[in-house]
């Protein structure tokens, strides 16, 4: 997926939001549900059997909705005060990611950011296989880093955070048929956070 597929796609498939993880599920709570990744709701690992089962229910999640093999995006999004107008590529520890998109946040939300607040979009484009981005996974859990998954070709958004997983499909049918598949994993909430 190249720069312009990525914005292309984002912008048809999610125009009210940005590509920011933790917008989505305010947005599009009608195709919204998110799955915890402990029993009982915990929130982080304290054993490497824990680890385990965050990593295990995540990549059956991921796998059960997109397949292995399909292309997806991994997005990151990086708070800044400036604009570069570079498109470089970011060296992380998980491999090179291209700058798509730099959101002026106190053009687009005067009354939620200070002026001259920006927020840089980075994505890399591969395709998914079981277990092959556990690091990601891991690095998500323990709250390091935040990351989604975009998967053009199946139609979701996959994003992991400290504690769980929001998933965004394309319909509410599709919504509700997997959080009955998943329904020991959601949680006891009403709201379902």
């Amino acid at each position: 997926m190249t720069e312009s597929e990525f914005i292309n796609y984002w912008n048809k498939e999610y125009p009210e939001s940005f590509p920011i993880n933790h917008e989505l599920k305010w947005v599009y709570n009608d195709r919204w549900f998110r799955i915890h990744s402990l029993p009982e709701s915990k929130r982080y690992a304290e054993s490497s059997e824990e680890y385990k089962i965050i990593l295990d229910r995540q990549n059956q999640l991921i796998n059960d909705l997109i397949g292995e093999e399909s292309e997806i995006a991994i997005s990151f999004g990086l708070y800044t005060n400036d604009i570069t107008n570079d498109n470089y590529k970011e060296f992380t520890g998980f491999g090179d990611f291209l700058k798509v998109m730099t959101i002026d946040l106190h053009k687009e939300r005067p009354e939620e950011y200070e002026d001259e607040m920006y927020f840089d979009i980075y994505v890399k484009t591969e395709n998914w296989k079981n277990g092959n981005r556990d690091e990601i996974l891991k690095a998500i859990a323990d709250d390091e880093i935040r990351a989604m998954f975009v998967c053009q070709t199946k139609k979701c958004v996959i994003a992991p955070y400290d504690g769980g997983v929001d998933v965004i499909v394309d319909s509410t049918e599709k919504r509700d048929s997997l959080k009955k598949k998943y329904s020991d994993w959601l949680s006891d909430r009403e709201d379902g956070m």
